[in-house]
């Protein structure tokens, strides 16, 4: 089957079809369900929020045991799906799926979400969901792009996580399992809300 056919099958495909269309791949598209999703271009303001985090996070990495990726790093989320995190943060031996190609990680232990329109309900359930499987995962953060809002979400047990949200400039996420600290005035760096916004403004 061409790679034409494949990327429109209305049938599930198979996650070693996926990933052998992938690699060949010039754009990026995540595998959720059996079927191959092209994933959706980022804004601005994306792309600085993103910027932001990786930036803070490898300066505080720098010299640890734990190691920041940025959007090209395609990640097995368990339960059949396969998807690039914005962020994804790894401790210790990184851990492959396929230990020649290195190209798809398998035990994240934290990932960082920068949410759009388009995104916010499959990074929400379907992603959520799919993560919350990797025994390695200790913290789940979803960021807003057009308020200053961030839902970080902490691995309590098992079975339990803990929601905390945060939504002004002067707090700060304090990362336990990586050694880490990030303010919102950081992530949020450059980053300005309208009066009609639901965030707080910068300048």
């Amino acid at each position: 089957m061409s790679r034409t056919n494949l990327a429109h099958k209305t049938e599930p495909i198979t996650a070693e079809e996926y990933l052998e269309f992938e690699r060949a791949a010039k754009d990026k598209h995540e595998f959720i369900g059996g079927r191959i999703v092209a994933m959706a271009g980022a804004t601005d303001r994306h792309n600085v929020i993103a910027s932001n985090l990786f930036l803070e996070i490898g300066i505080q990495l720098k010299r640890t045991k734990c190691r920041p990726f940025a959007s090209d790093m395609r990640v097995n989320a368990k339960a059949g799906n396969y998807f690039y995190p914005d962020i994804v943060v790894t401790c210790g031996e990184r851990k492959f799926e396929d230990v020649k190609k290195k190209d798809v990680l398998i035990n994240p232990t934290a990932i960082f979400e920068v949410l759009s329109k388009s995104t916010k309900l499959k990074d929400r359930n379907e992603k959520f969901a799919a993560y919350i499987q990797l025994e390695s995962l200790t913290d789940y953060v979803l960021i807003e792009q057009d308020a200053m809002k961030i839902e970080h979400y902490s691995r309590v047990d098992e079975k339990n996580w803990n929601l905390r949200i945060y939504a002004a400039a002067d707090e700060e996420i304090i990362f336990k399992s990586i050694n880490c600290t990030l303010s919102l005035a950081d992530i949020y760096e450059e980053i300005s809300f309208t009066k009609d916004s639901p965030g707080q403004s910068r300048h």
